[in-house]
């Protein structure tokens, strides 16, 4: 019985951590869907990595795990299978409202940018309505 507890909490540590790579792999694909990363994209993403920071784990060996996964993955299907399966629509929202900052950081909304936003939302299960009303929020 105690060590099904240990296991269990064990899994709820490395599934928050997988979960805020989910967030950064997604915030790395939309940030280079335009061809180009810009500095005030890698600052936002630079921003979320800290907090997944540790004493052994920078936020920069982050961001380097993400590009390396980014560049090696064909898919987004597993990061998106990790959202329907462990996110809230309510966290769903939250990452999208994330994902909407990034695309427009840099002052241009890139077509291929505010594709990919609405291609994840819509694989994540937001109406696309919905998604449409994050773009129009004052921040």
């Amino acid at each position: 019985m105690f060590e099904n507890l240990f296991k269990k909490q064990e899994l709820s540590e490395t599934s928050s951590k997988d979960e805020l790579d989910v967030v950064l792999r997604l915030m790395f694909e939309i940030a280079i869907s335009d061809g180009t990363l810009d500095r005030a994209e890698l600052e936002i993403i630079k921003k979320r990595a800290e907090l997944s920071q540790t004493a052994e784990k920078k936020s920069s060996k982050i961001i380097k795990k993400i590009i390396d996964e980014t560049e090696n993955s064909t898919s987004l299907y597993p990061t998106v299978y990790k959202i329907n399966e462990n996110y809230s629509n309510e966290e769903k929202i939250e990452l999208l409202r994330s994902l909407w900052a990034l695309v427009k950081a840099d002052k241009q909304i890139d077509p291929y940018e505010e594709n990919l936003y609405f291609r994840i939302a819509d694989l994540i299960k937001i109406k696309r309505s919905f998604a449409n009303q994050i773009k129009y929020e004052k921040p």
